[in-house]
């Protein structure tokens, strides 16, 4: 049962990433505003691409865990490697833009926070085979 919900919780976790919550402001200026005043800094943009692509990599860890652990790290990598360019390849479809730098740093700081994310799932792993011994 436990599993399912994790599932599940990734699968939502995934469409919530590829979801393009830019074009939400063409509908609403109260969104844009708000949505412009948060992400005016770099570093929140980075921050929040990190957070949301350690968390997807963790989370598939968590799903995927009956791998050996080397196969699951880059199980989890090249799978959140595949939401961010699909991501950036949604932006670049909803906002009509041509690909730029912009978006080669996004999708380096995605497998980034991938890298983070699986780095604290085996963390967490070595953890817990250490209190069965």
């Amino acid at each position: 049962m436990k599993n399912r919900w994790l599932v599940l919780l990734l699968i939502i976790w995934s469409i919530g990433i590829l979801f393009p919550y830019y074009f939400i402001h063409l509908f609403s200026l109260v969104y844009k505003t708000r949505f412009d005043w948060f992400f005016k800094s770099d570093v929140i943009h980075i921050i929040m691409h990190i957070f949301l692509y350690a968390v997807l990599a963790w989370l598939i860890a968590v799903v995927f865990s009956n791998k050996k652990i080397l196969i699951l790290s880059v199980i989890g990598i090249l799978i959140a490697l595949g939401v961010s360019i699909l991501q950036e390849f949604i932006q670049l479809i909803t906002l009509k833009s041509p690909v730029g730098l912009d978006d080669v740093l996004d999708t380096f700081v995605d497998v980034s926070g991938a890298v983070i994310g699986i780095i604290v799932f085996r963390w967490q792993w070595s953890r817990k085979e250490q209190d069965v011994k």
